[in-house]
Order: C-alpha cells, then sequence, then structure tokens
C-alpha cells in the first residue's frame, strides 16, 4: 500500500467512526426490509467533487480521485457509506460479445454488430477474456482491493440492462421492430444477453466477496445484503406497458431470480411504465434518473419498492410531506450545497461565514424533516 493512500485511508477511518457506520447502516437496512425507522429517516447529500459515472480513468486515478471525495464527504453527518464506485461503460457487455468499443463526445457507446435478424446466431460467446472491458473492471477492482489492504468496500459497475445492451448491438429501432417481426431472434438475443449480465454480476460478487455493495444505483448510495440486481433500464421511456410485459418483464425476472431480486432504473419520464414495472417478480426498488418523488407517486409508485430519488431545496417540504402521507420508502439524495472556488470545492476550513450559516441551517432543516418523518 502506498502511504499517500493508507494515509488517506486512516483519515477516512476517523471520519466515518464504527459506531457512525453501524448507525447508518441500520437506518439504510431497515429502510430496505421496511422495519420501523431506526432514530431518523436515512439520507445522502449528492457528491462534491466526482462524476461517479465517468469512465475514463485508470484504476490509481479513479482510486484517489474517490478516496479525495471519501474525505470530503466524511465532514457531512449524513448516511453516506465509504465505498469504491468504479464506473459506467455502457460497452461493457456488448463486448462481452465481440463489439468494439467507440467514443461518443463525452460517452463510451459500441459499434453495432448485429445487422439481420439471423446475426443474433452467429455472436461468439460471451468472453470476459484479457482485453475485454469487463477484464478491465474486475482488474479495477483487484487493484483496489490489493491498494487498500480490503479496507475500502467495491461497488458493483453500472454495465447496462439486457435490453439496452441489445438495443446498442442491434440499434433500438430494430430491436424493438423485431419484437413483432423476429420475436424467436429478439427472444434468443435478450436470452443470452441476460446470462451474461448475471455472469458478470457473479463474477464481481465473487471478486469482491464481503466487501461487495449490491448496487450502481446510484453509485453513492449504500443497500445491505441479499437486495439483489440493480439494472439499468433507460429504453422504459420508448414503450407501452403492454411491450414491457411481454418484451422486457421475463428478462428482468431472469436476473432477480438468479441475482435475490431487482432494483430497476431508468432516465427520462417512464411513467407509463411504472404499473407493470410493480409487478415484476422480485422488484425491490425504482431509480429514477429526471422524474421527482410526486411525479413517481403520481404514476403509481408505492411503498412496495424503494424509490431511489433526489430532493433539493425546492422540494424538500414536499418530499418528506409525500414520505409521511404515502408511508413510502426512499433512499433519498439531497442536492449539493457544497461551496466552490475557481473550479474546485473549498475545504471547510476555508468557508466564509456565510457559507458555513448557508450550509449547516440547510442540514438542519433536512436533519429535522428526517427526524420528524
Amino acid at each position: 500500500m502506498k502511504p499517500d493512500i493508507c494515509e488517506k485511508l486512516d483519515i477516512i477511518d476517523d471520519l466515518f467512526t464504527p459506531e457512525r457506520l453501524v448507525k447508518s447502516k441500520e437506518r439504510w437496512r431497515r429502510l430496505w426490509n421496511d422495519e420501523p425507522v431506526l432514530d431518523r429517516y436515512p439520507f445522502v447529500y449528492a457528491p462534491i467533487n466526482v462524476n461517479y459515472y465517468a469512465p475514463a480513468m485508470n484504476p490509481e486515478e479513479r482510486l484517489r480521485v474517490m478516496l479525495d471525495e471519501i474525505i470530503l464527504r466524511g465532514t457531512i453527518q449524513d448516511d453516506f457509506i465509504p465505498a469504491f464506485f468504479p464506473g459506467c461503460r455502457q460497452a461493457t457487455i456488448p463486448n462481452m460479445f465481440g463489439a468494439p468499443e467507440i467514443k461518443v463526445g463525452t460517452s463510451y457507446d459500441c459499434e453495432r454488430i448485429i445487422f439481420e435478424a439471423d446475426d443474433v446466431y452467429r455472436l461468439p460467446s460471451l468472453s470476459m477474456g484479457e482485453g475485454t472491458i469487463a477484464n478491465e473492471w474486475i482488474a479495477m477492482q483487484a487493484y483496489v482491493m490489493r491498494e487498500t489492504d480490503n479496507r475500502l468496500p467495491i461497488h458493483v459497475t453500472d454495465m447496462q440492462g439486457p435490453v439496452d445492451v441489445c438495443g446498442q448491438m442491434w440499434g433500438y429501432d430494430n430491436l424493438l421492430a423485431a419484437a413483432y417481426t423476429d420475436p424467436d431472434e429478439y427472444h434468443y438475443l435478450l436470452e443470452k444477453v441476460a446470462t451474461a449480465f448475471n455472469f458478470f454480476w457473479q463474477s464481481q460478487k465473487f471478486m469482491a466477496g464481503k466487501l461487495f455493495v449490491g448496487t450502481h444505483l446510484f453509485g453513492w448510495d449504500w443497500v445491505p445484503e441479499g437486495m439483489g440486481a440493480t439494472v439499468s433500464a433507460d429504453s422504459l421511456v420508448m414503450v407501452s406497458s403492454n411491450f414491457y410485459q411481454e418484451f422486457f418483464q421475463p428478462y428482468l425476472e431472469q436476473i432477480s431470480e438468479y441475482c435475490g431480486g431487482i432494483t430497476v432504473h431508468s432516465c427520462g419520464d417512464f411513467s407509463a411504465t411504472i404499473p407493470a414495472l410493480l409487478k415484476t417478480k422480485g422488484i425491490r426498488g425504482i431509480n429514477a434518473g429526471q422524474m421527482t418523488l410526486a411525479q413517481l407517486v403520481n404514476a403509481g409508485a408505492t411503498k412496495k419498492v424503494v424509490i431511489i430519488a433526489w430532493a433539493n431545496d425546492g422540494n424538500i417540504e414536499e418530499t418528506f410531506q409525500l414520505i409521511r402521507e404515502h408511508n413510502l420508502r426512499v433512499s433519498l439524495t439531497i442536492g449539493n450545497y457544497w461551496p466552490w472556488e475557481n473550479g474546485t470545492p473549498k475545504p471547510m476550513s476555508a468557508w466564509s461565514a456565510d457559507e458555513r450559516e448557508m450550509f449547516d441551517g440547510q442540514f438542519e432543516k433536512v436533519l429535522s424533516l428526517a427526524t420528524n418523518v
């Protein structure tokens, strides 16, 4: 272990004392297991200085950035649990079937490798061998475990869900049309990709062992053991409930059965599919990238699932009111109010009196609301 890494881990241990971690984990455990609140509702602040889903970092750079972020976060008395989050590369699973990764702007996608329906039968067997993105993820996680001497939990990476993986390999328009025009090929491909998802999920879980944190929704959140898999399904915004039930649900349930439950994410407004989503076997949570808690409740979300959502200064009171009125279970991220200067976050020691007062006042408001749910 490098001396500066050891020093940062020691600082993190001082900030996140065993007593603090035990209490925060118990708050989250009760939320996810639908048990009475411990002393207050759990909540976590948004990231301060890290794009959790940025893919383009080598393992050493990623570790140092994450450690610095965790130290900053340690000064906020929320329920953040220190852990390493690898990032997101949308081409992870397509690459397991030979699709080359390509950079599109600031995002990473893959080259299309399916052009005709019959091409699905010519896909190579899935591979996590040397040179694959999946192998690079495993290598990063192994590096972090070695370099930190197993002192830091390891999140699963965000590797996208079956339909979106297939949409990358075939093109979304072609894939969705094939559900009707070439159903055998559609279902063959989706089953193959869901199996690959399960295989890579289990590979990461095996690698991390007791350090494994089974969520990438959000990358700064924490879940207790036994909550199953988290799956990104941004294409939910494109389909109806009927399409979801026939062409999405079987493959989410395949993952749910294998992993012991499932939490599903979509960006955009996927209100139309929420009633059907709640009928998915093993559903444990819903994560919305852009929808507010009020929108999710209006669409039919209930305490049957944990709702992973944001709140900011404009809707914090409304958010906690909805939690009380509907007896909801919400894994809540509070918008970031950390002051910055010259493009970097200011250390607390450099805050002005006004900045300190503003942040403390906002935190006290959240704390009061969380205590009086």
